[in-house]
């Protein structure tokens, strides 16, 4: 019997739900939540070029990364993985995580190698994107920061770079409004 939904853990730009909705409409967030052992890079390289998230497992158990935690229905996973690049830069993965005393089975979407380049930046408007998610969720001012210090660059793209100007005004605007 097929479950009526599946669980996704978001940590890059994806966090923010109105930036998940206009991908996934059915999109329903539970949560922020913490993965432990976990590091974020923008290490991944995304089809522009430009540095993408990344989550990387450490040895340090006081390491974290925040993310949202979303229900979907079994149908919008395979669009999502359309969407992120899935066996184009991404694999999916299974992930086991607790929000309110509730264990969720979740999949996420980890770099494969042959697309992690270290210390490439990520563009200035997908930086904003993890950023607004990580203040929308209310995520700890010290992860926050530790994002806002990542190096990112002018994307060279101006008819992308403008879309997604759009799109980040967007989220802000929506932001302001929710609160």
């Amino acid at each position: 019997m097929q479950s009526s939904v599946v669980h996704y853990f978001a940590y890059g730009s994806n966090l923010h739900p109105l930036r998940l909705k206009e991908r996934i409409p059915f999109a329903h967030l539970i949560g922020a939540v913490k993965h432990s052992s976990q590091k974020l890079h923008f290490h991944k390289k995304g089809a522009d070029g430009s540095g993408k998230c990344n989550l990387v497992k450490t040895d340090d158990r006081t390491a974290n990364v925040y993310g949202a935690l979303y229900s979907l229905r079994p149908q919008d996973k395979t669009t999502l993985d359309k969407i992120e690049g899935k066996g184009y830069g991404y694999s999916d993965h299974q992930i086991r995580l607790q929000l309110n005393n509730t264990r969720y089975t979740c999949f996420t979407y980890l770099a494969q190698h042959s697309h992690i380049i270290d210390n490439l930046p990520p563009y200035h408007w997908y930086k904003k994107l993890v950023i607004l998610g990580t203040e929308y969720l209310e995520f700890p001012e010290a992860y926050i920061n530790s994002i806002k210090d990542i190096e990112s660059v002018q994307d060279p793209d101006l008819a992308r770079r403008r879309l997604n100007a759009n799109l980040v005004e967007r989220i802000a605007k929506w932001s302001q409004h929710s609160l």
